[in-house]
Formats: C-alpha cells, structure tokens, sequence
C-alpha cells in the first residue's frame, strides 16, 4: 500500500459515523513510542517538503503525519497548500474534507468530498466520507445512496457497512439495518456498537409487530435483541407482548427483570404494578404504584399513578 493510499484509509475511519478509536496499548511505554514515531514521520516529511516545496504528493503526505498526531491545524494547511499547488488532486480534497468532518465544520467537508467525487466519481473514501457526514446531519436517504456505493465496490468496508446499518435503522428499514449489522457480526464479532445497533433494530422491528398485535413474531424479535445485548427497554417489551397475551407469570417476569436492571423504568415499574393488582398482591402493587408516583411528579396521586397508561409507545418516542 502506497503512502497516499495509507492517508486515505486512516482519515476515512476518523469519519465515521460512530467514531472508533482503534487503540495502540494502554500502556505508557507504546503511547510514548507511538508519539516519538508521529514526531519522528513529521520531521522526515518535513524535510522532504521543504526540499520540494511545489510537490502535492508530498504535502499530502506530510498532512498525513501531522493527522496521525492529532495536528488538524497543520494537516488543514498542507492539504490546502497540495489543492493550490495541484487543484485536480481528489484525494486531497477528500482527505481535507475529513480533517473538516473531524472538526465539524460539515459544510466545508462536504465541499470538499463532492468535488473530490466530481474529479474522481470511483473514489471510495470520498464516497464513504461523504455518505457518513449526510447521515451524521440527518440526510439519510442521500447518506444511503453513497455507502451502498462504497459497498458496491468494497464489500469488506466494515465502517461503511456499521454506517448502513444504523442509517437504515434511522430510516425505520429495520430489515435491512439486521441484514447489514448482522453480516458485519458475522465478519467480525467484536466491532465497536455492532451488538448495540443490532438489538436495536430487532427491539424497533419487535416494536412495529407488537402495535400489529403480532405477538409472537413480536416476542421472537424481542429475544433476538436481548441475545445481542440485555437491555431493561427490551425485557419490558416482552412484558408488554405477554401482557397481552395475558400470560401474567411471563409478563411479571421481564417487568421484574427490567426493574431489575433500571430500578427508574416507570412504565416497568407501573406494568408489575397492574401485575401484581390482578393477581391480588394489592399491598405489592401499592407499592410499586407509590414508586411511579415518586418518580412522575406530574402524578399527583397514587389513584393517578394507577391510572396512567404505559405501552409500547414509551420505546417508540
């Protein structure tokens, strides 16, 4: 792999959607090797600049040093130097639109990835890049577009392939965001927020059958969620669908095992509640009932802690 081609990769994971640190050792001794490494690629390309000082390559490469060490301000200059010096350069537009996405600054990174794509409409960082700041600003179906084009052309693009999911999530394509998660799962078990997004989009999927009074393919969604990552909001979900099949001891269960887990869950907290009421254990659900009422002080009374209404447009909100 080239120098430039090493620059264009590192920037593209700085751009994701959900920013991964991919870590060196915690340790004192390989941060400080680490730091006299960037120093050390800094002063070499440094010099080869100051040799050459009209060659965009180089001030290219030299931005990729001072990004690698956490310098946005002189990666901004060199990047910006290689675009005045050589203005059909796509990669450095693409990769100053990443020193941009990094800072924020969305309109200038957006500038710059379209017209590194103008230039170059095959280049896969600027797509990725590009595809992730739309979705990042709430543009999803023209974020989409872009990273299925970057998969199109590199199915192994695992930060595009997380993007897509949790963009599809976002878009309510909850079919589609379990088929992208689950096949990054598939390719690596360990990717950061994979697990997270994945129960997700089954406990949102579950959500949509459960107001279908589909219940089991509801229940069956909920427990893929909770196989993903054990949260209260899904344990109470499935109380929800067992609620309503009137199965009480199923219900009370995962009511009690997301009280459990968030002892402030006031829909739980008031289902166990209705639970315990008609089953009879009035002194249980009193309790419980004077819980909500402490937690919700906009319900003045226990009558009206009881009264309240709790479903599963709580975890649709």
């Amino acid at each position: 792999m080239s120098t430039l081609s090493q620059y264009q990769t590192s920037l593209c994971i700085a751009a994701s959607l959900l920013a991964v640190v991919c870590g060196w050792s915690s340790s004192s001794v390989a941060k400080e090797r680490y730091n006299v490494w960037a120093k050390e690629k800094i002063r070499v390309h440094r010099d080869r600049v100051n040799q050459f000082p009209n060659n965009a390559e180089l001030r290219v490469v030299l931005g990729t040093a001072y990004y690698e060490d956490g310098n946005l301000r002189e990666a901004e200059v060199h990047l910006k130097r290689a675009i005045e010096i050589k203005s059909d350069y796509p990669e450095a537009h693409c990769n100053l639109g990443i020193v941009y996405q990094a800072w924020a600054h969305r309109s200038e990174a957006e500038r710059h990835y379209r017209e590194a794509l103008r230039q170059d409409s095959t280049l896969i960082e600027a797509m990725a890049g590009l595809g992730t700041l739309l979705c990042a600003s709430n543009r999803h179906a023209q974020g989409i577009q872009h990273l299925e084009g970057v998969l199109r052309l590199d199915a192994r693009r695992d930060d595009a392939r997380f993007n897509l999911g949790v963009a599809y999530h976002k878009v309510g394509d909850h079919i589609r965001a379990i088929e992208h998660l689950g096949d990054l799962l598939k390719r690596r078990q360990d990717y950061p927020g994979a697990r997270h997004g994945l129960a997700q989009a089954h406990l949102a999927r579950g959500l949509m059958y459960l107001q279908a009074e589909l219940l089991q393919p509801a229940l069956d969604q909920f427990q893929f969620s909770l196989r993903q990552v054990s949260t209260a909001n899904a344990h109470y979900a499935r109380g929800l669908a067992f609620l309503q099949l009137e199965d009480l001891e199923h219900a009370e269960t995962e009511f009690a095992s997301a009280v459990e887990m968030q002892n402030d869950h006031v829909p739980a907290l008031h289902n166990l509640a209705v639970v315990y009421e008609e089953t009879g254990r009035l002194k249980e659900a009193e309790d419980y009932y004077l819980r909500v009422e402490e937690l919700t002080p906009h319900l003045s009374t226990i009558d009206a802690a009881r009264n309240a209404e709790y479903d599963e447009k709580v975890l649709l909100k």
